[in-house]
């Protein structure tokens, strides 16, 4: 659930990203981005829960959404969107990741014995 954790590191960093750049930020854009740094959070969150284990493959509409967000809102792209393009550059590469990727496969688990042989 590695790539869970990582996509809600990135959601603080949307969150934060504009008081890190210190860039004069339309108040609409950093609520909007206080709101998409919160769904992606969120998705993440339900991943560990069993019955919602696929919601992090969610993200990749809102990581594609902040990626044309960030490329066609205004042209060319102020440092602000940019990060949205990286951001959602980013998420398309982790939310792809499984949640039980750095587990053996299933088939190892279910039955240890046979795979000892």
């Amino acid at each position: 659930m590695w790539g869970r954790v990582i996509e809600i590191m990135t959601a603080v960093w949307l969150a934060a990203s504009p008081f890190v750049f210190q860039s004069p930020v339309d108040p609409v854009i950093l609520w909007v981005d206080f709101g998409i740094a919160l769904l992606i959070s969120t998705l993440a969150g339900l991943s560990y829960w069993r019955p919602t284990r696929h919601a992090h493959l969610l993200i990749l509409v809102v990581a594609t959404g902040l990626i044309v967000w960030g490329r066609f809102f205004v042209v060319p792209p102020p440092p602000v969107h940019q990060n949205h393009i990286v951001v959602g550059l980013f998420l398309l590469m982790i939310a792809l990741i499984p949640n039980e990727a750095s587990k053996p496969p299933l088939v190892w688990r279910s039955n240890p014995s046979e795979s000892a042989t």
